[in-house]
């Protein structure tokens, strides 16, 4: 059963979850270039490793309250990881695709598919939608790539996506979604905590990862 706190926030979610799968349509017809046999295959194995770093090496690793969540070891491979793999794509729906991945195999090594299909829906149309808009407004340029000036570019998208990340976590996950599923009320104390606590590192790594994206791709592709 639902908590009345949790209920009255539905619309307002249904309402964000709504606009963002339209806008989801338009980025992929706007999307110019299509996604071929080895962006797939890419974004298959990347999706994995975006699990993998999130849920087994990340989790893995333990740090004392304190520390974490503002030191977020989950959190910033998974940033880590899926910059590398929409910088090596770099097209439009290689963000929404490799969340798909990312959220299945996740339940295959971690969660059992409970509270399915809305943690899907939340990771395609947050995380996954924002890189495909970047995509898109840089016309595949993603983190600097193909520009001279690439650090610069790279630094300022990496940071501009990692704020935003941030977002997602202490409203869509804990304050939304993990209460319908769990049956619990969030603490707003807790969101507001999460949200101050997230910011400064996803922002952070969200640099230092786009860097190293840009780096990457230039290698394989």
């Amino acid at each position: 059963m639902v908590k009345p706190e949790v209920e009255a926030l539905i619309p307002l979610f249904v309402i964000y979850f709504v606009v963002a799968a339209v806008l989801a349509f338009f980025v992929m017809r706007k999307g110019k270039t299509k996604l071929n046999a080895i962006d797939w295959a890419i974004i298959g194995v990347g999706g994995a490793l975006i699990a993998i770093a999130d849920h087994v090496v990340g989790d893995a690793i333990f740090l004392p309250s304190g520390i974490y969540p503002i030191v977020n070891p989950p959190v910033w491979f998974r940033i880590f990881v899926f910059f590398i793999v929409a910088a090596v794509v770099r097209k439009v729906g290689v963000g929404m695709a490799s969340m798909a991945v990312y959220d299945i195999v996740s339940d295959l090594i971690h969660f059992s598919f409970a509270g399915e299909p809305l943690w899907i829906i939340e990771d395609v149309l947050t995380y996954g939608l924002m890189i495909d808009i970047a995509v898109l407004l840089t016309k595949g340029k993603l983190f600097g790539i193909g520009m001279k000036s690439f650090a610069l570019f790279a630094i300022a998208e990496g940071m501009i996506l990692g704020f935003l990340f941030s977002f997602v976590h202490p409203f869509f996950t804990y304050g939304f979604i993990a209460p319908i599923v769990f049956g619990f009320v969030p603490n707003h104390e807790r969101v507001t905590y999460l949200l101050l606590t997230y910011i400064p590192g996803d922002v952070f790594i969200g640099a230092v990862s786009a860097i190293v994206a840009n780096r990457v791709a230039k290698v394989i592709r």
